[in-house]
């Protein structure tokens, strides 16, 4: 979702609200000096710059100074901040991507259709699916992902009205990550 100043940047153009002046009206006047200090900021969720983290070889934790505000899930992030991760970390080779349809996240799929689980047009699932394929089998066996997936997992059962043990819920997170390995 972009955010008034996000709009602004990549138009170009003012927004009204925003501080700067509007068409025919004197208030919120301030000179094109202090506009042009402003640090570009984009606005996301917070999986996206995970993301770009493991995209680039960065922790979450060696980053986090470039976020500048956080709303929830939504992050307001500065992309001229030193920590930001424009390029790859030195000595970074990337991870090969794993084939579509390959993974911990469709492994975790197919265990859920076995109970009658399936993805419906409004859920997170086949993201976090193949996020979790992107992951790899290495990352997504890690204490946090597990943690998030069961999140996620426990947030479509509450949404749907199906019970759900979070301790159920990181066995079947470990068994899909297990079958992957398998298949691999």
């Amino acid at each position: 979702m972009l955010r008034r100043h996000d709009v602004q940047r990549q138009a170009a153009v003012p927004v009204p609200g925003c501080g700067e002046d509007v068409q025919g009206r004197g208030d919120n006047v301030q000179p094109e000096s202090v506009r042009q200090q402003r640090p570009p900021m984009i606005t996301c969720h917070r999986s996206n710059l995970e993301a770009r983290c493991t995209e680039r070889g960065y922790t979450l934790a060696e980053v986090m100074p470039c976020v500048v505000a956080q709303d929830g899930e939504q992050w307001t992030i500065d992309v001229d901040h030193p920590t930001y991760p424009r390029s790859p970390k030195s000595g970074h080779q990337p991870q090969q991507p794993q084939p579509i349809g390959h993974g911990p996240g469709t492994e975790l799929a197919k265990l859920l259709k076995k109970f009658g689980i399936e993805p419906t047009p409004t859920c997170a699932c086949r993201a976090k699916a193949a996020q979790m394929d992107a992951w790899g089998c290495d990352e997504a066996s890690t204490p946090e992902r597990i943690d998030e997936v069961v999140a996620v997992m426990r947030a479509e059962a509450q949404a749907r009205g199906l019970p759900f043990l979070d301790a159920v819920g990181r066995l079947l997170v470990r068994r899909a990550i297990s079958n992957a390995r398998r298949s691999a």
